[in-house]
């Protein structure tokens, strides 16, 4: 006796049963996602503006090279991070885009600069260098700046549904703690080599460990 048909009514059944309480989404576009890592952006250099005031060097000349390179560089690696947050919040598998690890290494060549100068000009430069009295401040608010950026690139992840959750947190801490830090950055008078090269990238790496293990369980679905 030939029992397909039943069989095939029976799985046609099986999956009427599955979708019955299914919803229909709205697909996440990657422009709205962007946008709503700007938005968080300009809040969070709204909010350093307002506490710290803007420094107003940057529009009369006096920053110094190593100022306006670094915080080119945080703006770079603030925009390809964030592109891949964005993107990660779609399903999909194959090959990924490298710019945010590209941008990253470029980035180190800063502290690596920093780190050089300060052991070349040893004694007193070194120990000024290594204790900073901006230090503390500088990473702070570039962290407080961060949570703002942070937390529009978790909201933007549970919209979506990421694959690979640990890149993602990877992607949410730098992209936080660069364009935090960048917020917060353009209220800093203190422009030397080694306090952008250290104190202005300190942000971006706590943050980027904090993301890759407080993001994925947020995210999870």
């Amino acid at each position: 006796m030939n029992n397909s048909p039943n069989k095939a009514q029976s799985r046609a059944d099986l999956i009427a049963a599955m979708a019955e309480d299914l919803t229909p989404v709205r697909p996440v576009k990657p422009v709205e996602g962007m946008l709503l890592i700007a938005a968080a952006t300009v809040l969070a250099t709204v909010g350093s503006i307002a506490i710290h005031d803007f420094w107003w060097g940057l529009l009369s000349g006096d920053a110094s090279g190593y100022f306006l390179i670094t915080h080119g560089l945080l703006l770079v690696v603030g925009l390809a991070s964030a592109a891949g947050v964005v993107f990660s919040a779609q399903p999909r598998v194959g090959t990924r885009g490298n710019a945010p690890a590209w941008s990253v290494a470029m980035l180190a060549i800063v502290p690596v600069a920093a780190i050089i100068s300060l052991i070349s000009a040893g004694g007193e430069h070194l120990h000024k260098g290594m204790n900073d009295p901006a230090a503390w401040l500088c990473t702070s608010s570039s962290l407080t700046a961060a949570l703002l950026v942070a937390g529009a690139s978790i909201l933007w992840l549970r919209r979506g549904a990421p694959v690979s959750i640990e890149r993602s947190g990877w992607l949410t801490g730098i992209a936080a703690g660069s364009l935090g830090t960048l917020a917060y950055g353009i209220t800093c008078p203190v422009d030397s080599l080694s306090h952008v090269g250290l104190w202005h990238i300190a942000p971006v790496v706590i943050a980027a460990v904090v993301g890759r293990f407080v993001v994925p369980p947020l995210i999870r679905w």
